[in-house]
């Protein structure tokens, strides 16, 4: 995949695109790009000159800065500003102070506003090819860990409810060991919203190095784990600034995954639900714990 960027985010999506950006930018260029995103509104009426007095920065690095984050320029990015404009709402309350319910459905509004931008930094021409690879693979293996290793496990039982077999192991070491065995043919999906943790990076680094198609799912462009990656599919970049730490990123590969599977499922003509696997899972999920105990003796 060509490092060479060209932002073209959807309405509403520029400030989720620049932050997907922030990390791979010179410290300079991070504070322009922290600007834009803290004061859009004001962003969008400044000259790069303002721009450039308000971050201490030059005129030349706050150019620099955009095109660097793949816009043709300072006024490129000023229209695109000028264009979300009506997208952004002030929200209803500014903390958590005071009873839940006084800010509780504002928080969930905002998780609600993040994830309806969190597609914009994705390359839908790498979310084909992520379908194509996965679809025919030998071999599916989907690793996570930290914040990311819920996200492995959904995703594993997503595709054996859509006939995909596929491997999650938790642990770390053995993840690595199926990495390693892993062949041509195969591929590995690594999920790290940083790019860079460095128990999963191990896992890609093996299934690379293996010949296998390794899949990137990450919130943040040019990470490292962009580099060790075939194809990558980044979204999910916003973090909402509530000081409970409410974090969309995961919901929104939660939500990746969940397309990737019906994408996969079409792919290979399958229904987007088995229904015997459906059956199955209200079948144990549905006994009590007697049933569960003397189906067990049985079995031993």
């Amino acid at each position: 995949m060509t490092d060479a960027l060209r932002a073209d985010p959807p309405f509403g999506g520029t400030l989720s695109y620049i932050d997907s950006m922030i990390p791979s930018l010179v410290p300079s260029e991070q504070r322009v790009a922290r600007e834009i995103v803290e004061h859009p509104e004001d962003v969008s009426m400044m000259s790069a000159a303002d721009l450039a007095s308000r971050t201490t920065t030059s005129a030349a690095t706050v150019i620099r800065a955009t095109q660097s984050m793949g816009f043709k320029g300072f006024q490129h990015l000023r229209l695109l500003l000028l264009r979300d404009l009506p997208s952004r709402l002030e929200p209803d309350t500014a903390g958590h102070e005071g009873e839940p319910r006084e800010w509780l459905p504002s928080m969930f509004r905002s998780a609600g506003e993040e994830l309806a931008t969190a597609l914009a930094p994705l390359d839908y021409d790498e979310f084909d090819r992520a379908v194509a690879a996965m679809a025919s693979a030998r071999r599916l293996l989907i690793v996570g860990n930290g914040a990311s290793a819920a996200i492995a496990q959904l995703a594993s039982l997503g595709f054996l409810n859509s006939s995909r077999p596929s491997e999650a192991p938790v642990d770390a070491i053995v993840q690595q060991l199926t990495a390693r065995a892993l062949t041509a043919g195969d591929v590995c999906v690594c999920i790290s919203s940083s790019g860079s943790n460095g128990v999963t990076l191990s896992s890609a680094e093996a299934a690379a190095a293996s010949g296998a198609t390794v899949v990137g799912v990450t919130s943040y462009q040019r990470s490292r784990l962009h580099e060790l990656s075939d194809v990558t599919l980044v979204c999910g970049a916003s973090v909402s600034r509530w000081s409970t730490g409410l974090i969309t990123g995961n919901l929104a590969h939660v939500l990746l995954f969940a397309a990737l599977e019906l994408a996969i499922s079409a792919a290979g003509g399958l229904p987007a639900t088995d229904p015997a696997v459906m059956d199955a899972v209200m079948d144990l999920v549905g006994r009590d714990e007697g049933d569960a105990s003397s189906s067990a003796g049985d079995v031993s």
